[in-house]
């Protein structure tokens, strides 16, 4: 396994961590400032559903999801690359992070995209109540 140099795609990976964390900034400030509303203290749930109903901000969300994902994965990659020497262990720490990776961004993508339309939850309220 070759490890060092510029053929171990160790300066891609250093590029895009570095990308990511420069695009990170404007898109978690956004989605503070939006859907955690620093000023009120936070959202009522229909508000945060409301906002989901716009695809805008489920463009925003999922890409979020995405490249904060792929930051931190990356970075743990970088960690286990620099202290897992042995091939067998290695490869399993690679699977497993991998593989959660993974399970998170599902849920994730079931999260966002699959949130429901501000309109039938308003609809399922106006029949909830007597």
């Amino acid at each position: 396994m070759r490890d060092r140099g510029i053929g171990s795609g160790g300066a891609l990976a250093w590029f895009f961590q570095r990308l990511t964390g420069i695009l990170l900034v404007p898109i978690v400030l956004v989605h503070l400032l939006t859907m955690h509303n620093w000023t009120a203290h936070g959202l009522p749930w229909a508000e945060v559903a409301a906002r989901l109903s716009n695809p805008y901000w489920k463009v925003l969300e999922l890409t979020f999801l995405v490249v904060a994902l792929y930051h931190g994965l990356n970075g743990l990659y970088a960690v286990l690359q620099d202290y897992v020497r042995r091939p067998g262990w290695r490869l399993t720490c690679y699977s497993l992070v991998t593989l959660a990776g993974l399970v998170l961004l599902a849920f994730g993508v079931v999260t966002v995209v699959g949130f429901p339309r501000a309109e039938l939850l308003q609809s399922v309220a106006q029949s909830a109540t007597p």
